[in-house]
């Protein structure tokens, strides 16, 4: 059994689409079954899910924090909505937990790029975490590859090309297979993804201005103002929720009106 570090939990959100493997990647970590897959569960659950995890080699303690998965096209507007302003809500929530040390963002080895990828990394990445906490991408689904990091090697001017800039990765598989056919390469994926954890965990975590939802909201009206001059901060907001995230306008609002709403009671 391994003995608990002596240090506070390092925290990290794993966030991407459904059915990429977040559950899974968190099973890897525990190394047991901890987390169930989206598959067993109902899609309109909303809420984040906390994992405390202990680990030996290297010693540490994690925190992972599994969210939703944002599928446009398996959520109605109303429960996309809300799973945005959860995911608002966790971030807030991490600031006195010692703040957010990564973002681990799955995606699936074999899947194109969608723009439900880029939605995905744009909102958590740019505007719920403003670029200021470091990201990881984790790719998963690579068993069938003979080396699994040629993956990365292979398809990373593509992640480039897609805007979306990691400051690590790990090629890797979750599952152990039929008769453990597998077992090598899920071992070898364990211990990257500890390393990487272990790597992020040594710096600062990360304090994202959480106030900045509220300051930005109360001035919501002037956006909608028939010539009024948008402030540089009011304007990039706009432009992250419905340029770079590809939100309508009328969603956007909506979102941060919710915000804002939440923050005041």
């Amino acid at each position: 059994m391994a003995h608990a570090p002596n240090t506070a939990p390092l925290n990290f959100i794993v966030f991407g689409e459904m059915g990429v493997g977040k559950s899974s990647l968190i099973n890897l970590v525990a190394g047991e079954t901890l987390a169930k897959s989206s598959a067993g569960l109902r899609s309109c659950t909303l809420e984040s899910t906390e994992y405390t995890i202990t680990l030996s080699e290297p010693q540490l303690n994690v925190k992972l924090f599994d969210t939703v998965g944002l599928n446009n096209t398996t959520m109605n507007d109303k429960s996309y909505l809300d799973a945005l302003v959860k995911a608002h809500k966790l971030v807030a929530s991490l600031q006195n937990q010692g703040g957010v040390h990564g973002l681990l963002f799955c995606i699936k080895g074999g899947n194109r790029i969608l723009e439900s990828t880029q939605q995905n990394y744009r909102l958590f990445h740019e505007f719920l975490c403003q670029e200021k906490v470091p990201l990881a991408l984790v790719i998963t689904n690579l068993e069938n590859v003979e080396n699994m990091d040629d993956w990365w090697t292979e398809n990373q001017d593509v992640i480039k090309e897609y805007g979306i800039a990691p400051v690590t990765q790990v090629c890797i598989t979750t599952i152990k297979g039929l008769k453990n056919v597998y077992e090598d390469k899920y071992l070898q994926s364990r211990k990257k993804v500890c390393d990487m954890l272990a790597t992020l965990g040594r710096g600062d975590a990360c304090s994202v201005d959480i106030n900045w939802f509220a300051r930005m909201c109360k001035r919501l009206r002037q956006f909608f103002i028939p010539g009024k001059v948008l402030g540089k901060s009011r304007e990039k907001m706009l432009q992250t929720l419905t340029k770079r995230c590809k939100l309508p306008k009328k969603d956007a609002v909506q979102l941060l009106q919710r915000i804002e709403s939440d923050e005041e009671n």
